[in-house]
């Protein structure tokens, strides 16, 4: 991840010293000497050493939202130039979409992967796409625990035999997009778990689109809060849930909460279902391809199709007609 030529240049002691005093002793670290430290992180001037001592300090710690806030300030400065990215078209050709649609461009971030039931991130796509949205779906290419990403079932999807009025989703991997972000991810290989970067990516937009609307998603309930709270503070506009198998599309036949954030303020869109019986898995492979003719079938006859991935559209239309001053019940986080 270092660049060997500047490594060791920035100490990361100082920092250390206040997030590495355990899970009861660490102190958090204000905004900017979050962004002062992750900035050092993104130009290669950390140390291996010392990066992986900052990234499981702030596992046990956990990600307080000034320091997501400051990270996310340091990703948003030292954004790759996307002229010179050969992906550059496709992402002008998202905006140009968005600019003669009146939509946003619908940005999911998609980096758990399936383990026990089908990914259907690539359903959502698939089912925005059709409703006239451009979809950017961007995460890593496979998953070395074996879950099954939404960049495998991408390959194996046949946009030309869906019902696609519109210009299919895109799938872009962050190695693409930002590629020491991607480095950053790829330290699970070597750490054994994950890092705030895994965070990170599911509050990213990329800087090319002038008008996008997030959809993100959290497994653990504490980071029910955190999200709302930063993309509150970032200005992000989003559509917030828990997710399903990790990824942010809702279960098939129970809609979860979701929650609204734009223009600084967040409310509740709808409350989670209550079920009093368990519903059958939708399809009982999850292997890629398998999910990839799943999709097929219920985008050719959304009629067959369970509720709850309806439900999540209609919450992402509601997140986009609200108005920049949210319903009354909205909560308003500007002063983070």
């Amino acid at each position: 991840m270092s660049n060997s030529a500047q490594a060791d240049k920035f100490s990361c002691a100082p920092f250390i010293k206040e997030i590495g005093r355990g899970k009861d002793g660490a102190r958090g670290l204000p905004r900017e000497q979050a962004k002062t430290l992750f900035s050092a992180i993104l130009r290669g001037e950390v140390s291996d050493f010392e990066l992986g001592a900052v990234l499981i300090a702030l596992r046990v710690k956990g990600e307080s939202h000034d320091e997501l806030i400051g990270f996310l300030q340091a990703i948003a400065e030292h954004w790759p130039d996307e002229s010179h990215s050969p992906h550059f078209h496709t992402l002008q050709a998202l905006n140009a979409q968005s600019r003669s649609e009146n939509k946003p461009v619908i940005v999911i971030p998609s980096y758990n992967g399936a383990r026990r039931k089908p990914n259907f991130t690539p359903l959502l796509a698939g089912l925005l796409a059709q409703r006239g949205y451009p979809v950017l779906v961007h995460g890593l290419q496979s998953d070395f625990t074996g879950r099954v990403t939404s960049a495998e079932v991408f390959a194996h999807l046949n946009w030309n035999a869906v019902d696609m009025p519109h210009t299919a989703p895109v799938y872009m991997p962050m190695a693409q997009i930002y590629p020491r972000i991607e480095a950053l991810l790829q330290t699970r290989k070597v750490l054994g778990v994950r890092s705030c970067t895994h965070t990170l990516v599911k509050l990213m937009v990329p800087s090319a689109f002038t008008n996008a609307l997030l959809v993100t998603s959290y497994t653990h309930p504490e980071f029910w809060n955190l999200q709302r709270e930063v993309l509150c503070a970032t200005g992000h506009t989003s559509l917030v849930l828990r997710g399903h198998e990790g990824e942010p599309v809702a279960a098939p036949y129970r809609s979860p909460r979701m929650d609204g954030v734009k223009a600084g303020r967040t409310w509740c869109i709808s409350e989670p279902e209550n079920l009093f019986t368990e519903q059958p898995d939708p399809h009982p492979d999850i292997d890629a391809e398998s999910t990839a003719r799943l999709i097929e079938m219920w985008l050719n006859n959304p009629q067959e199709m369970p509720h709850g991935f309806a439900r999540q559209l209609d919450a992402i239309e509601a997140v986009n007609q609200a108005p920049e001053q949210a319903p009354n019940q909205a909560t308003s986080h500007a002063a983070i």
